[in-house]
């Protein structure tokens, strides 16, 4: 009997320590925005919209993530997360996430001295450094190259991924993805997404150099992304710039809030640029603006499309996980021969994270 009581507690100390090696997290972010959004010109409805939204400065989500102690420095992870609309409680209504459980990301992955290494849906390497240079808060409504870029266009985390990050050698690091498309047939090759960045974070500096690369079907022109941001904190202000060039990509127009239905546009090449500032006025105020501008040349006859805007914004933080913000963005597209285009959003809103 001492014996069997003696095996039974040193499998309940075995399975405590094995426990205690292993986390799962339950997390989310909540962002909702009022606010009013007005498009004038060719396209546009020429209303003034007032509208309750979700995600002003990021998208609204939850999700489950984990990892388990392996020994010798491994870890095995795991990331599971869905978005949702705070406005109106559903599943934002794309075609990728109509049927999706965990719309924005589901992988699992091992990491260690080595890196880290996922497999599933994720975010890019050219997404997890594409608003490092970007003013307003990289907000979704304030940011200058909100309905400006053209690279804004890219698909930010395919399905049926490979992922590989690099460890951190004297403040530089990489990554790089591949994504199966999984649509190969008889007549055709199947498409892929390959993805990778190059970045350096030291002291002030912060800077990233990322490649996307996506391809419909193997009988479709590729889409090249090529971005370089960049930042340099001087203490009383943060410098941030971007650069960035998009081959055979897609422009929608009319694009705006008040006109879903916009026409897309096939380019031959688009050049883009970005520059602002940060300028925390206090610990929990910061003001932020910055000027984007946009070029694109059509391979049609039409002449080039050229769009700049601008976006300020203000973050003011109630404390570590609640944050309130206002701001104001305008984007203008011109083409010669066709009226301007004028996209204008003004918002206040709240976000907390949990």
């Amino acid at each position: 009997m001492m014996k069997k009581s003696l095996v039974a507690l040193a499998v309940l100390a075995v399975s405590g320590a094995a426990s205690a090696q292993s986390t799962v997290t339950i997390y989310g972010l909540i962002d909702s925005y009022f606010g009013q959004t007005k498009g004038t010109g060719p396209g546009q409805t020429g209303v003034s919209q007032t509208v309750i939204n979700s995600g002003g400065l990021q998208a609204s989500r939850f999700g489950l993530k984990g990892s388990e102690d392996l020994g010798g420095g491994m870890k095995a992870n795991f990331q599971l997360e869905n978005g949702f609309n705070v406005d109106t409680g559903q599943t934002p209504n794309t075609s990728t996430t109509n049927s999706s459980i965990f719309s924005r990301q589901s992988w699992v992955g091992i990491s260690g001295g080595f890196g880290e290494f996922k497999i599933g849906k994720m975010w890019t390497p050219f997404d997890e450094v594409k608003g490092s240079g970007a003013a307003g808060f990289d907000a979704n409504i304030f940011a200058p190259a909100t309905n400006v870029w053209a690279s804004n266009g890219y698909n930010d985390r395919p399905g049926n991924s490979l992922y590989y990050m690099t460890p951190a050698f004297s403040g530089f690091t990489a990554a790089a993805l591949y994504s199966f498309s999984e649509n190969k047939t008889a007549a055709r090759s199947a498409g892929r997404t390959t993805a990778f960045n190059v970045a350096y974070s030291a002291g002030p500096l912060a800077a990233a150099l990322s490649y996307q690369n996506e391809k419909a079907d193997g009988n479709a022109a590729a889409v090249n992304y090529t971005q370089l941001n960049g930042s340099y904190d001087f203490g009383v202000v943060k410098l941030l710039g971007a650069y960035g060039r998009v081959k055979n990509g897609t422009v929608l127009l009319n694009n705006s809030t008040a006109n879903p239905q916009a026409a897309a546009v096939n380019t031959d090449k688009t050049t883009e640029y970005q520059i602002g500032l940060d300028f925390p006025v206090n610990s929990a105020l910061t003001l932020s603006g910055g000027y984007a501008r946009s070029k694109d040349k059509l391979p049609a006859a039409g002449g080039d499309v050229k769009r700049n805007g601008y976006g300020l914004a203000a973050l003011y933080a109630l404390s570590k996980r609640t944050n309130l913000y206002a701001g104001y963005q305008q984007a203008k597209q011109t083409q010669a021969g066709v009226g301007d285009i004028k996209i204008t959003t003004l918002a206040t809103g709240i976000r907390h994270t949990f």
